[in-house]
């Protein structure tokens, strides 16, 4: 990525599988993953969670259903946070070199690559026992509701991500397809959150009509 004044020069390939991260076939094999794969062992982690409140912790139901939607909503600020202060840098909110392209960037170069859309499992699984952990040291056996909620945030997070670069996006994600190509496109450091615009409005990252940040060179 290359600074013009104010712009930035992004080469992307729309149309096109991202290429080879690692010479090992394992390591390659676990940096890409299927949105269904990650449905299936997340939605099992979040009820194995929610089981072990209920039935291990003896958590009543009203406290888990309060705490799985706490979770649930503290996770779009979560989601705002990644994207924004770890996906891309703090200092211009790029995104081409180091841990942010590994993570984030090859995202945004081969945008409609599925196998690349989604964090995998093993990363993915590490993040969330980590989130899990620090959840457990402030909230005690609560943590795993909340953070089956939390989980399930980051479900519909991913789903709505997958589905606004589908090709073509369903038209009833026009408003997140609308609000997430700003940010790929026009505004890079605009426009982090993904589910919901609401940390985007709380912390002023909303996109300003007019303005472009970035220019998208194409193949």
């Amino acid at each position: 990525m290359e600074a013009n004044n104010e712009s930035y020069e992004f080469r992307v390939y729309p149309d096109e599988k991202s290429p080879k991260l690692f010479k090992s076939p394992l390591l390659e094999v676990l940096t890409k993953t299927k949105l269904w794969i990650i449905i299936v062992l997340y939605s099992a982690v979040a009820a194995v969670w929610i089981w072990m409140y209920i039935y291990y912790f003896q958590g009543t139901a009203i406290n888990a259903i309060l705490l799985f939607f706490l979770g649930f909503f503290a996770w779009t600020f979560g989601e705002y946070v990644l994207h924004r202060f770890v996906y891309h840098k703090l200092k211009d909110a790029s995104y081409d070199t180091g841990m942010q392209y590994m993570f984030h960037g090859i995202h945004h170069q081969y945008p409609s690559d599925e196998d690349r859309i989604i964090l995998p499992p093993v990363p993915g699984l590490a993040i969330a026992s980590a989130f899990l952990g620090v959840f457990y040291l402030m909230m005690g056996s609560a943590a795993f509701t909340f953070g089956a909620g939390f989980l399930i945030g980051y479900l519909v997070y991913i789903s709505i991500h997958w589905m606004v670069h589908s090709k073509p996006a369903p038209a009833r994600f026009n408003f997140w397809w609308t609000h997430h190509n700003i940010h790929h496109y026009q505004q890079h450091d605009k426009a982090f959150g993904v589910s919901t615009p609401i940390w985007d409005i709380v912390f002023r990252t909303m996109p300003v009509k007019g303005r472009k940040t970035i220019t998208i060179l194409k193949k």
